[in-house]
């Protein structure tokens, strides 16, 4: 079997390969966390933006090697999450930029377009660090530039690629201190490995096939109304589609198709090239042909809400955000927080936050994630809080592409996204809120407890599964068989006499009685201290910590 060169179609079904064999190893990726706490998901942030890349592809009719990369590039960049998922996103976006104009691609093209793909993603990240996805993907496009015209046959090729890949993930530990010390190669360059692999089998005529895990939260998702026809409802057809142009007056769209129902959601456009729609209507043939007159439509679901249900292009939350009909008063900030439990989600509801976005540790939210919840707030200018250094990039891009005015506090922890928050004054300009922002921020020191999941040695501790352990920054503090004596060392190692606040943010897990025994002990150790106990209810993580 010989391939001279990779045409749309032989492209798309290199994609779908890719994206399915990438769903299928996963967990294997997610396993390969530096730190061995509960919370690797490089693997599934990167399944998850690849097939978002995926849906776009499948929904190309006219199967040029541009147009399948083009829209592989359009899908990853909404679906992005985690800073693996961006820097994905970002590589298919370069890849694109060099399939530009070309309906197949020979060997050398290939190479160029690889070349292309790496070079990008450089320049998306400020501080590349090496020994990760970064290099993996350089190095394959190195080998790529340097050999390509030793081939003439595209399988060929993209084998010893993908041998050149394994060979430099392998030496990412050599090029990353902490990598050596967990005894773990980069997951996103794993990550970017098993999808070159997925790919070749695909175009080797292996058929790989996955379980959508897309699907099954929808199932979960859904609200069912079964049963008797609901005459009360004003609106019976619940419309979604997505339409495929460069159309971008959105408001101009929402007016026209206004007067046909409520809950109109309309988001998209700013160089996306999609405009996705939901809508309440008694006429849905209205609101489609609507949208055709702007271009393609795809993912079009009509559904009697008054014998059926409601679902799935827009979450559940997204949707309820339509159904006030007083329209909402433009004002001039409105904040939008990360938050994963609900204690915390009340406290940050409580310090005026407009909007949560359900996330964390193990569910990174997409960059379409945080346009729409910009697109759902009233303010002119959004101040994005992630609370997750994973979470930063995707937050980032949403800013790169939304119609708004996004300004992203870079805050990692919980406790430095409530610090910022307590610093914003609405008399200031985004610009002078971010500097006072991130400044109070960076004056919190913050800690978790968890537990291992793998045995591991870091600094100097030997770790072993099951153990507690707490973190601060990328260090592991203190460890041993107790969440009590375990925080209890943590704040001790972390804590200075200028501290004069220690606030503990329970989890799920802690029972109320052994939290406020812990807060009794403490007070007693820390006699000058004010220590402060709050049921922040997040999964993992016992207790979040802060220290002022």
């Amino acid at each position: 079997m010989k391939i001279q060169s990779l045409n749309g179609e032989l492209m798309s079904r290199a994609i779908n390969g890719a994206v399915n064999y990438l769903v299928l190893n996963k967990e294997e990726v997610n396993s390969l966390n530096v730190f061995p706490v509960p919370d690797g998901d490089t693997g599934t942030n990167m399944s998850l933006t690849s097939k978002s890349a995926l849906k776009q592809v499948q929904a190309v009719e006219d199967l040029t090697a541009y147009n399948v990369s083009k829209a592989a590039a359009r899908g990853s960049l909404m679906g992005a999450r985690g800073n693996s998922g961006v820097i994905l996103s970002q590589f298919l976006r370069g890849f694109s930029e060099g399939c530009e104009g070309k309906d197949e691609l020979n060997v050398q093209e290939l190479a160029q377009a690889l070349k292309k793909a790496s070079e990008t993603t450089y320049n998306a990240v400020m501080k590349p660090t090496e020994g990760t996805i970064l290099t993996v993907g350089r190095e394959l496009s190195d080998f790529a530039i340097k050999n390509f015209r030793k081939y003439d046959d595209i399988l060929e090729f993209l084998k010893d690629v993908i041998e050149a890949a394994n060979i430099s993930l392998s030496k990412t530990p050599e090029k990353l201190q902490v990598l050596k010390e967990a005894g773990v190669v980069d997951a996103g360059g794993k990550g970017l490995c098993v999808l070159m692999e997925g790919a070749y089998k695909a175009l080797m005529g292996e058929e790989i096939v996955s379980e959508d895990d897309e699907v099954l939260n929808k199932k979960k998702q859904k609200e069912v109304h079964l049963g008797k026809a609901d005459e009360s409802i004003e609106f019976g057809y619940c419309t979604e589609f997505i339409i495929n142009t460069e159309y971008e007056d959105l408001e101009a769209f929402k007016a026209k198709l206004s007067p046909l129902g409520d809950c109109l959601l309309v988001v998209g456009g700013s160089g996306s090239g999609l405009i996705k729609v939901h809508v309440h209507t008694n006429n849905p043939g209205k609101a489609l042909q609507y949208g055709i007159e702007l271009g393609d439509l795809q993912d079009i679901k009509i559904d009697n809400m008054r014998f059926q249900h409601e679902e799935v292009l827009f979450s559940k939350e997204e949707v309820a955000s339509t159904k006030s009909e007083v329209p909402v008063e433009e004002k001039e900030y409105s904040i939008v927080a990360v938050s994963m439990g609900s204690g915390l989600s009340e406290l940050f509801k409580s310090l005026g936050v407009d909007k949560i976005v359900e996330g964390g540790q193990t569910m990174n939210p997409s960059t379409e994630d945080f346009v729409n919840a910009a697109n759902q707030v009233a303010g002119r200018n959004v101040i994005i809080v992630p609370n997750n250094s994973n979470i930063i990039l995707a937050a980032e891009q949403a800013a790169n592409i939304s119609e708004k005015n996004i300004v992203v506090i870079p805050s990692k922890t919980i406790p430095q996204g409530i610090a910022s928050i307590l610093s914003f004054r609405g008399d200031l300009t985004p610009d002078e809120n971010k500097d006072i922002m991130t400044n109070a921020m960076e004056e919190v020191i913050s800690a978790q407890v968890t537990y291992a999941v793998r045995d591991t040695n870091m600094n100097g501790k030997d770790i072993k599964v099951g153990d507690i352990i707490g973190l601060s920054g990328k260090n592991i503090v203190a460890s041993g068989q107790y969440i009590e004596s375990v925080t209890k060392d943590l704040i001790a190692e972390l804590f200075d006499e200028e501290h004069s606040i220690i606030t503990l943010y329970a989890g799920e897990d802690v029972e109320d009685e052994k939290a406020e025994e812990l807060v009794e002990q403490l007070e007693e150790i820390y006699e000058d201290c004010e220590i402060e106990l709050v049921r922040g209810e997040q999964p993992i993580y016992y207790y979040l910590i802060s220290l002022e």
